[in-house]
């Protein structure tokens, strides 16, 4: 129960070591709080929970909790354990002696080392780097408060799934990360032998990674053995299935209402029983799940301006978020924005919207065009106001294409708020509900520009198919940016690509097409620089100099193979982490690989200093 609303009823399942298990439902289905008393964060009403002596759970909030004055290091390494404590040191000393070598320091480090190789913590401390690398966390000393969203997620996932377990629960773990992160999270949880459930909205990601889907249907639960594919084909059959049921009990209804309606009396207990079966008839005749239905709600027309942008750009303490760009928007485009996190995507957005000021050049609104943002973190809600009176606040009626006036009550219902729902506090509401009551507050707007900032975060599967149909249909221009790489591909038409540095890039195209385009153009520059490193090996044996150079002999000789150097370097450094993921027990080796990967990250930091410095002399 969660208040006086029943989520759950009777429901029953297992999971098996190399399960990875999806939950799907709508929102306020009772996906956290299934995850929540699997976890042991929440008591059951009845029934139990059966967990064998061997299990160690790992869980990855929807959002998750921390302590903003914490370093990231605490937090990461915070669920302790003998190994973890022993790296949450090695790491420590590391990042002190990286900043001022100190004997003493070195003596601690030896010291916490003998005592990794009596454990066998070097595999896992391996692990434990590849993890912290691939989710570009390097500064372990920073403090948790001075953290964007996006890497405020990512520490969270390292610590879950650094985490000694073998069951990992994950609530949501794709939200808020950028696209390059959900792919690599979706390999490593492909390949870990823990046992997995989560809940996600991202469809690649569950066709990719799970292998069984529980869905939550009318307190119950159905269980599909097969990836996101396998369960829509099965789902379509049920539905299938249901419509020719329902078909034919409408067909008997007509029949039976026409007999009860010559006057039918119930003298006999047959005349009773048909009376009765009517009755059943009448309850069951719709098998239909309540969805969202969006579809009466219209938009403004648009005019013959609609935005022009004309060299606005942002900076935040004397870094560049975005540079000069210039753009003019045409009626109907549906464009998605991609980077990395902290590249300016929000920034932007909240800079067309007129949320913050542009450092220069000019935004010019045409006359008809009305915006509606609907931002990541529902800014806009009030967890103390009730659900009917926010959703009030855009007007008591809505007027739809058919000049009709609909009331804001019906269309919460609409959006799956029954009436006892209306007059709950919006803070009693679940994450995905809160969602779904802020979109209908943006379109109740009547917005012809729609600005979605990851609007799958928090929104179930199929409210998020729902309103992919809607805004297939919206007629006005949409602009987005998600890291859903499904809703991406299938509304974006065109995308600006945020490059980190401050550029955007247009491209015509969507998500997936743009992901091979960069892999042909890193293919062909990878070819490019062998080719020109090779020309400029030829041309340096071939001639001679024909004038003094500025660089000494020695130096001219470490110029030509520093870059090899580095390269070599680096391919070690690569060998290392597969080593590290190999598998390997030996505490010996796994101590040296440690020491000699530290060694390489130090080299490689020192030779790339050493030939800027040369080739900023060789280019004078």
């Amino acid at each position: 129960m969660q208040g006086d609303k029943r989520l759950l009823e009777s429901v029953s399942f297992g999971i098996d070591s190399g399960d990875k298990v999806a939950l799907i439902g709508i929102n306020g289905s009772g996906k956290t709080t299934l995850l929540n008393m699997i976890a042991g964060c929440e008591p059951l009403d009845s029934g139990q929970i059966s967990r064998n002596n061997e299990l160690k759970i790992s869980m990855l909030a929807q959002t998750p909790p921390f302590d903003p004055q914490s370093p990231v290091l605490e937090h990461v390494f915070k669920c302790g354990g003998e190994k973890i404590e022993l790296i949450k040191r090695y790491e420590h000393l590391n990042s002190q002696i990286g900043k001022s070598y100190d004997q003493s320091l070195q003596n601690e480090i030896d010291a916490v080392t003998e005592k990794m190789n009596g454990c066998g913590a070097w595999h896992f401390e391996g692990q434990v780097k590849s993890i912290l690398e691939k989710l570009s966390i390097f500064d372990l000393e920073k403090k948790m408060g001075e953290l964007s969203g996006g890497m405020l997620k990512k520490v969270s996932l390292a610590a879950s799934l650094i985490n000694e377990c073998n069951l990992l629960i994950l609530d949501e773990p794709t939200n808020h990360l950028d696209i390059a992160t959900v792919e690599w999270l979706e390999q490593y949880l492909r390949k870990t032998d823990k046992a997995l459930i989560m809940v996600t909205h991202d469809r690649y990601f569950l066709d990719r990674v799970c292998n069984r889907i529980i869905e939550i249907e009318k307190l119950k639960i159905i269980q599909y053995g097969g990836n996101y594919s396998y369960y829509l084909e099965k789902k379509a059959e049920i539905i299938n299935s249901e419509l020719v049921t329902e078909q034919r009990n409408k067909t008997v209804l007509k029949n039976e209402l026409k007999w009860l309606g010559r006057g039918a009396k119930a003298r006999s207990t047959k005349q009773k029983a048909r009376i009765e079966r009517i009755e059943k008839l009448r309850s069951n005749v719709s098998l239909k799940e309540e969805e969202m239905d969006a579809s009466v709600l219209s938009e403004r027309r648009l005019g013959k301006k609609i935005l022009e942008l004309k060299d606005i750009s942002k900076s935040y303490g004397g870094k560049k978020i975005i540079n000069p760009f210039s753009y003019v928007f045409k009626k109907g485009e549906r464009i998605g924005i991609i980077g990395p996190n902290g590249s300016g995507k929000t920034t932007f957005l909240n800079l067309i919207s007129r949320r913050i000021e542009s450092d220069s050049g000019e935004i010019d609104t045409g006359v008809n065009t009305a915006i509606g943002y609907f931002d990541q973190y529902s800014s806009a809600l009030d967890g103390d106001s009730l659900v009917i009176d926010f959703a009030k606040k855009s007007g008591e009626f809505i007027q739809n294409e058919d000049n009709k006036y609909i009331h804001v009550s019906e269309m919460l219902e609409r959006f799956l708020f029954p009436p006892e729902l209306q007059y709950s506090k919006i803070s009693k509401l679940s994450g995905g509900e809160r969602r779904r009551l802020y979109l209908l507050h943006v379109l109740l707007q009547n917005p012809n520009f729609l600005i979605f900032d990851e609007p799958t975060n928090d929104l179930d599967i199929k409210t998020l198919a729902i309103l992919e149909d809607f805004l297939d249909e919206f007629k006005g221009c949409l602009i987005t940016v998600s890291h859903d790489r499904y809703f991406m591909d299938r509304l974006a038409q065109y995308l600006f690509v945020f490059d980190g540095s401050g550029d955007i890039m247009g491209f015509a195209g969507n998500f997936s097409d743009y992901l091979e385009y960069s892999r042909q153009i890193e293919e062909e520059e990878k070819k490019n620089a062998e080719l020109k490193a090779q020309k400029n090996k030829e041309y340096k044996q071939s001639t001679v100099p024909s004038e003094k150079k500025k660089l000494s002999f020695n130096e001219k000789k470490e110029y030509e193979s520093i870059l090899g150097e580095i390269e070599k370097l680096e391919n070690e450094k690569a060998e290392l982490e597969a080593l590290f993921n190999s598998g390997e027990n030996s505490a010996d080796k796994l101590s040296g690989w440690t020491r000699r990967y530290d060694q390489l990250q130090h080299e490689i930091a020192f030779k790339i200093q050493r030939w800027e410095y040369l080739e900023d002399i060789a280019q004078k």
